[in-house]
């Protein structure tokens, strides 16, 4: 814990975005259609960070103490990291390949239609 206000003013601040954050991917995770949703997974994703974050924080701010839990929360912070890292890139994975370039049809010009009407003599 450090006794410095300006760094715990910073912490107190991260501390309510990240609870602010996890309240508003609550909500848009349990408003989703389906679990297969990107909406979703995305908001599941987010609270898993959330939820590794959060105890950090709050032992920054000298809330709890997490002495023992520093390498467990290390380690769900890693997890979630390479799973979000993954769910992007299997998401991404469409916008990456590089697809061919389909032919251009061609196109055969039509005869000029001549003009129709009354024909001065």
């Amino acid at each position: 814990m450090s006794d410095d206000i300006i760094v715990q003013a910073a912490e107190t601040f991260t501390l309510v975005g990240v609870l602010l954050a996890a309240i508003i991917f609550a909500r848009l995770a349990l408003k989703a259609r389906s679990i297969g949703t990107f909406r979703f997974q995305l908001s599941i994703f987010i609270l898993v960070w959330v939820a590794a974050e959060v105890p950090h924080i709050a032992d920054s701010l000298g809330l709890i103490s997490a002495g023992s839990f520093d390498d467990l929360g290390l380690a769900v912070h890693m997890i979630s990291m390479a799973t979000f890292a993954l769910f992007v890139g299997v998401r991404s994975y469409a916008f990456l390949r590089i697809k061919p370039v389909q032919p251009v049809p061609s196109v055969t010009p039509r005869p000029k239609a001549g003009i129709t009407g009354a024909v001065e003599t």
